[in-house]
Formats: structure tokens, C-alpha cells, sequence
């Protein structure tokens, strides 16, 4: 099946699911309160208990702090509400990025995108800059971050990426009539003097990778943090303050036998006022 045919199948396969739009539920009361995004796909499964944000939550928790889920499904007075709220902000992982948002036409190979889920990032970007707060991306977080910021992105690694050292960023399993995303796993070089290279207290580390887009054009204002081997950008962070630091790999999905990884979202909760 063609890229074009499983973004139909997805369209219809996501409506079917619909009977009422609910938002995700929201309950926190530390003074450490971080905003996490949720896209049609992720607020309509936490309608029926399935979070699928549940490891970034978590992670958030065991550090001491909570969350403010802010969905596609909140009204504009709803989302500025939560946002008054939150003292930092992670963007997790999900669809791709339409690529109108970096003055780019779709590519035949670009899988399915949430538009609304690029108009609430890009609007709760914008106030976690007007309000200097926190921010950590994280795959499509650490991808929509960059292109806030004025950067490019690979709209599919494997076609529009060229390197004589061959990494394998994404595995597939088919499901139905999709593929799936499976873990692979490949080293990636950190800069040093980076505030993730300080971070993670390693110049080389093993990271998982489950995406086919990627950072093409570094927003002004980033500097590159990791590359993997083939010299694909890993990472990305903001020079200077505040805490801004987009990783392309999945820290939360690691943590529990990595602990190294929990840094990350240490350093994350340390840096909010």
C-alpha cells in the first residue's frame, strides 16, 4: 500500500474511532507544573484510559513534578487557562510535521500529520518563549521545536538523506494495513561542552530511534548537540537561556533501565523558577 492510501486508511480509521471528542483528564498540584501536548490520536485514547504519554508522565512524577495536558479538544479559553498554569513544557512524540510549516511541499513519502496538533505547538511554543519557561522535545517535539524556530526538517530520512555510513533510524512491523514504528537502537556522538553532553557525562552513548524525519536546517539560536554516525543531527539546544533542548530519541522509554536517562528529565525539573 502507498504512502497516500495509508494516510486515507489512517483518516478513516481515526474518524471511525470518534463517537465525542473528550479532552484527556488533568489533575495537578505541584508547584512544578509541565504542560504536555496531546494530538487527536492521544486525546481520544485517554478517553478510554489509554495514555499513551503515560513514560514522559512518569518520569515527570518520579521527579517531582506533575502534568497539565493540554489537548487539540481544549477551546482557546481552556488552553490559555492551562497555560497560565505550567512552568515548563515538554512536546512528546507523534505524526509527522506538516511541512507547509517549514515553506515545503509534501512529499509522497511524508506519513500522516495532525495540523491541529501543529497549530496548539506551535501556540504553546510561543508562550513558553514570550514567557521564557523551559521547554524539552522530544522525536516530533525536538523535530516541531526546530521548525518554531525557523529550522528545516528531512521529510523522509531514508530517501532525502545521504551518508556513506549507513544508521538504520526506523524499523517498521506492519499491523492491519499500516506499519507500526519498532525500536532499533545506534550510538550517537555528543558534543562536548554541550549542556547535554553535561547532562548525560558521556561523549558516546547507545539511544533508541523510532522516526523517519528529522532537524535539516538548524533553527538560528540552536546549536547541535549529538549526531549519530551517519551525521544525522540527534540533538539540539538552545544557546543560552532558557532551558530549551530538543533530543531525537526517546529518553523516557529508557530510563527505567538506563537510569543515566532520568538526567534528562532531572535537569529539565531543576530548571524551572
Amino acid at each position: 500500500m502507498n504512502s497516500k492510501m495509508k494516510k486515507i486508511f489512517f483518516v478513516l480509521f481515526t474518524s471511525a474511532i470518534i463517537i465525542t471528542a473528550c479532552g484527556p483528564e488533568t489533575s495537578c498540584t505541584s508547584d512544578k507544573t509541565i504542560g504536555i501536548t496531546y494530538g487527536k490520536i492521544q486525546s481520544i485514547l485517554a478517553c478510554s484510559n489509554i495514555d499513551i504519554n503515560s513514560e514522559y508522565i512518569t518520569q515527570i512524577n518520579n521527579h517531582g513534578g506533575c502534568v497539565e495536558k493540554i489537548s487539540v479538544y481544549d477551546d482557546a479559553d481552556d488552553i490559555a487557562k492551562k497555560l497560565k498554569k505550567v512552568k515548563a513544557i515538554l512536546i512528546p512524540g507523534g505524526l509527522d510535521v506538516k511541512p507547509s510549516r517549514y515553506n515545503e511541499e509534501d512529499d509522497p513519502l511524508l506519513e500522516s500529520v495532525d495540523e491541529k496538533l501543529d497549530v496548539l505547538e506551535f501556540k504553546v511554543l510561543q508562550y513558553a518563549k514570550e514567557n521564557k519557561l523551559p521547554v524539552l522535545g522530544i522525536c516530533r517535539g525536538h523535530q516541531i521545536l526546530n521548525v518554531f524556530y525557523g529550522g528545516s526538517l528531512y521529510q523522509d530520512i531514508p530517501s532525502h538523506y545521504k551518508s556513506e555510513n549507513k544508521v538504520v533510524h526506523r524499523k517498521t512491523k506492519g499491523w492491519l494495513i499500516i506499519n507500526l514504528p519498532q525500536p532499533c537502537f545506534h550510538d550517537i556522538t555528543i558534543q562536548k561542552g554541550s549542556l547535554l553532553h553535561s547532562i548525560l557525562g558521556a561523549d558516546r552513548i547507545n539511544v533508541n530511534s523510532y522516526h523517519h524525519q528529522g532537524v535539516k536546517a538548524v533553527a538560528p539560536g540552536f546549536s547541535v548537540a549529538a549526531k549519530s554516525d551517519d551525521g544525522f543531527i540527534e540533538a539540539i539546544e538552545w544557546k543560552g537561556e532558557p532551558f530549551i533542548i530538543g533530543v531525537q530519541f526517546h529518553p523516557e522509554k529508557m530510563a527505567e533501565e538506563r537510569p543515566q536517562f532520568k538526567r534528562i528529565f532531572q535537569e529539565f525539573l531543576n530548571r524551572i523558577d
